[in-house]
């Protein structure tokens, strides 16, 4: 199962790589969600998790490196949603999931809802708004100089 799509690319080679990669880990989540192997969730979990703040760190030295205009408003978008995904973590850990309304046990296909509502959500709105806005940014400033 892959949920990338082209339209996603931003036109950055190590944006979209990464982009690509949060995308396979979030279907393989998913995967493993609705197999209901909870080993397996927990591994892709982490690995996500992991592969997430580097990629954020990536994304944030670009903004750095081309003084982008806004770098508060994008870093505080990947602050937020590295509190969901330590939530996530911290809930899938402790044998559920509370994301507002929704309670979810790991024994159900509940946390694919999860992922799918939250994680892919996210990431469709963060990279088809801020992640392309960056990169067009990046790359006005990259031909300048």
């Amino acid at each position: 199962m892959s949920l990338w799509k082209d339209e996603y690319a931003t036109g950055h080679k190590l944006v979209d790589n990464d982009h690509k990669e949060i995308f396979n880990l979030v279907a393989e989540v998913l995967e493993s969600s609705i197999k209901g192997s909870k080993e397996k969730n927990e591994t892709a979990i982490n690995f996500l998790a992991q592969y997430v703040v580097s990629h954020f760190a990536r994304e944030e030295a670009l903004m750095k490196e081309s003084d982008y205009p806004r770098t508060t408003e994008h870093t505080q978008e990947h602050k937020d949603f590295m509190e969901v995904a330590v939530k996530l973590k911290e809930d899938f850990d402790d044998g559920g999931y509370a994301f507002g309304e929704l309670e979810m046990h790991p024994d159900t296909m509940h946390l694919s809802k999860v992922i799918n509502d939250i994680v892919v959500g996210w990431l469709l709105i963060h990279v088809m708004g801020s992640d392309k806005d960056l990169a067009t940014h990046y790359r006005t400033w990259a031909d300048a100089q």
